[in-house]
């Protein structure tokens, strides 16, 4: 089949490649779910990256807005144009459904386009009263488009209430995208493809974002698939004194563990000790993804246990990456952390911490699903990833980790006679025979070191 790339970050992901060429792609949402972003940018990567000219047909907004809008992308819309490579223009519902005129015709003729958008199809609802009348010239105006072999983005504002319902355009068109601005304690872009006639896509909602250079789908379904790792060969040492004792040797490669505990337990030490035991031991490359602390706290953090994590991290040895919460989602960050992983050759992995990107989630079947993709993700790019997550308290988020991840390891404190003692369990590691119950730990100058009973107590 004929596919048209749209050059969007992700998009053609949920089409296996592209869209169909000629198809006409309605695109549906409420105000400020990112539209107009979709159509303009599907027209400039075009007309940039595929040779593709295209035209910019608006019934509301005049072009210097168009031109305004897009320079906050890095679009040059104008040189375009000068270039006889593009046609912005601004015309009425009326003048765009004439059939006598051939408006679309005659500019697709002057500058051989390829693609077009139209923003918005809602508005030819003021040229023609009678509904059935409306139905056929939009059906005419699509078999148009057609002919002219254009592929176009028709971008359609949603009506208020009707989340749920369709309208007839939705019939008429080749392929329905819905976006969501779904409200959380912050606005969250989503899209669905709910309508794809002649290919198959990735059903489901997909996370997207409208960043400083333009639109980038999050796309998981795929990651699965994409990751042949199989996790075969010795264990992998985890440099805690102790610890591998309890394990037998270290942890099964290319598994994903838990380490939970509260504040003061030493999840961050082991998880820093994890890193750079395996960097200087045994040669491992390593990642420390923060969504909390910034690199310099990091650093900090491990010299103060006399690691020199800042030289490892300028020999690549191990990275160091903070992204804040504040700006990222569950979904851009599963997709990033892949893309590190692989770029860096980590076989190490430490994420710190989830907790916060994983409590914005209110549906359970939400949850499940990025976890499972993470795991899975990680697991298939064969790195041993240790997850820090507070506590594995009795809700939906820790037993789906439990269920998930192939190991959990409980950091844990107490007062005994006004002396903070620590314990470590490792509560649970797939296709291990470890030591069960609790073994003393103390967080000394050099590290985490754990002392092994026999049958824990």
């Amino acid at each position: 089949m004929d596919t048209v790339q749209t050059g969007i970050e992700g998009l053609d992901e949920l089409f296996y490649g592209g869209i169909l060429r000629g198809n006409m792609v309605l695109i549906d949402g409420p105000p400020g779910a990112g539209k107009t972003t979709f159509g303009i940018e599907f027209i400039h990567r075009g007309i940039t990256q595929f040779n593709e000219n295209g035209l910019v047909i608006t019934c509301e907004q005049f072009p210097e807005s168009i031109y305004r809008d897009a320079l906050n992308f890095g679009w040059h819309l104008r040189a375009l144009e000068r270039t006889n490579r593009l046609r912005v223009v601004c015309t009425s519902p009326e003048l765009l459904l004439d059939v006598h005129l051939n408006m679309i015709e005659e500019l697709a003729g002057e500058t051989g386009a390829r693609r077009v958008v139209v923003d918005s199809i809602s508005h030819l609802r003021n040229a023609c009263c009678d509904p059935l009348a409306l139905r056929q010239a939009i059906y005419s105006f699509c078999n148009g488009l057609r002919r002219l072999g254009l592929t176009a983005f028709l971008i359609k504002e949603r009506e208020t209430g009707q989340e749920g319902s369709h309208n007839f355009e939705e019939y008429v068109v080749d392929t329905v995208i819905y976006l969501h601005n779904r409200d959380n304690w912050r606005k969250q872009r989503t899209l669905e493809v709910i309508k794809s006639r002649g290919q198959e896509h990735i059903p489901g909602r997909h996370t997207f974002k409208i960043t400083s250079t333009g639109i980038r789908v999050f796309t998981l379904r795929e990651l699965s698939r994409a990751c042949p790792f199989a996790a075969e060969g010795n264990r992998l040492p985890t440099g805690v004194g102790g610890l591998d004792e309890i394990t037998g040797g270290g942890l099964p490669p290319a598994t994903s563990v838990v380490v939970c505990g509260s504040s003061g337990t030493g999840k961050t030490v082991l998880g820093l000790q994890f890193l750079v035991e395996g960097a200087r031991k045994y040669k491992d490359n390593g990642l420390y993804f923060s969504l909390e602390e910034t690199p310099a706290r990091i650093f900090a953090t491990a010299k103060s246990f006399g690691w020199d994590l800042h030289t490892l991290h300028r020999m690549k040895k191990v990275q160091v990456v903070y992204k804040s919460i504040l700006e990222m989602d569950i979904d851009e960050m599963i997709v990033e952390m892949g893309k590190l992983v692989q770029s860096t050759g980590a076989r190490r992995l430490v994420i710190d911490s989830l907790a916060g990107l994983l409590d914005r989630l209110q549906d359970p079947v939400l949850i499940k699903e990025r976890i499972y993709y993470l795991v899975r993700q990680l697991n298939g790019l064969g790195c041993t990833s240790l997850i820090l997550f507070p506590s594995l308290e009795s809700n939906t988020i820790s037993s789906v980790l439990e269920s998930t991840t192939q190991g959990v390891i409980l950091l844990k404190s107490a007062l005994y006679y006004n002396r903070r003692l620590r314990h470590l369990e490792v509560y649970k590691l797939r296709g291990v025979n470890h030591a069960t119950g609790n073994h003393l730990m103390e967080i000394t100058a050099s590290g985490i070191q754990v002392f092994p009973r026999i049958g824990g107590w």
